[in-house]
């Protein structure tokens, strides 16, 4: 998550963030639990890990990446915080109903939805909100 999550960096987490009417929203970092890839598990990665990335696709939307710019139904987004970019494509896909897609600011070091079978995550595994990172 470098920029926004620096080496060594604390992040205080709010686990009742979304447990109410609050609803998950676009460009949160959030704590999540990830599908776990043949990578994770040679790193000794399982389920219980729990993983930061940012919250960039909603339920229902369609989400593309073109040379690294990202794009939701059709229209460039526009990404108001610092990301190290990366040049790569994806999709398009739908995003299911109840479930998200997530990426890392570090684009190009990342391993996030993109690379995810699925890739989105549900709901019911998103743990919280990153609330302040110091």
């Amino acid at each position: 998550m470098q920029p926004t999550i620096k080496i060594d960096a604390n992040v205080i987490t709010d686990e009742t963030a979304y447990s109410s009417d609050q609803p998950v929203k676009r460009f949160d970092i959030v704590v999540h639990k990830a599908p776990i890839t043949e990578e994770y598990k040679e790193l000794g990665i399982d389920e219980n890990t729990k993983f930061i990335f940012r919250l960039i696709g909603l339920s229902n939307e369609k989400i593309e990446l073109k040379n690294g710019k990202v794009f939701i139904n059709d229209k460039l987004l526009g990404e108001p915080f610092e990301k190290y970019p990366s040049n790569d494509n994806f999709g398009p896909i739908v995003i299911p109903e109840n479930e998200f897609f997530l990426l890392g600011d570090n684009r190009s070091e990342s391993n996030d939805s993109r690379y995810w079978k699925p890739s989105t995550i549900k709901r019911e595994n998103i743990f919280g909100k990153a609330v302040k990172i110091f």
